[in-house]
């Protein structure tokens, strides 16, 4: 057997192997993808603790995913056999989905704002706040020094 032959047979193993992989990938993700719609009809009968505990794991999810396709889309020898078709709708639908997952988040803190605006003005400020105001004592509030740069939305 030459050179060239050892060559051509070492490339088709090695995308045996990579395809085997990406197999592998997929069926674990779809595994993965099951068990979470399951946990969805288990987690809305649970309580407030567990449903904090779940959304922080949903966003362990998402960024455990979004850390693997960075990485996906960050080597070369996967994104230079990419056809440009494929790639125009992985932008198009990345892009949908971080417009959704802004909104998600508009919307979420639309509702928190609604909410504390109510406790306002019914006075009924919850505990837990009134004691985090109390101990930090009166310091100018954020936003309000314009020097600070990027100012949180929370607390």
């Amino acid at each position: 057997m030459g050179s060239e032959d050892l060559k051509r047979q070492a490339i088709r193993a090695h995308i045996a192997g990579l395809i085997t992989r990406l197999e592998n990938w997929v069926k674990d993700q779809k595994r993965f993808m099951d068990e979470l719609q399951k946990y969805g009809d288990y987690i809305v009968t649970q309580d407030r603790l567990s449903l904090l505990l779940s959304a922080q794991a949903m966003l362990y999810y998402i960024e455990r995913t979004l850390k693997d396709f960075e990485s996906w889309l960050n080597n070369p020898m996967i994104t230079s056999i990419m056809p440009i078709d494929m790639l125009k709708e992985l932008e198009e639908r990345l892009r949908d989905i971080a417009i959704e997952f802004v909104k998600l988040d508009i919307d979420h803190t639309s509702r928190y704002v609604d909410i504390l605006r109510k406790m306002e003005n019914e006075n009924e400020i919850p505990d837990i706040l009134r004691l985090y105001i109390e101990q930090r004592g009166i310091v100018p509030q954020r936003g309000q020094q314009g020097e600070q740069g990027e100012v949180p939305r929370f607390m």
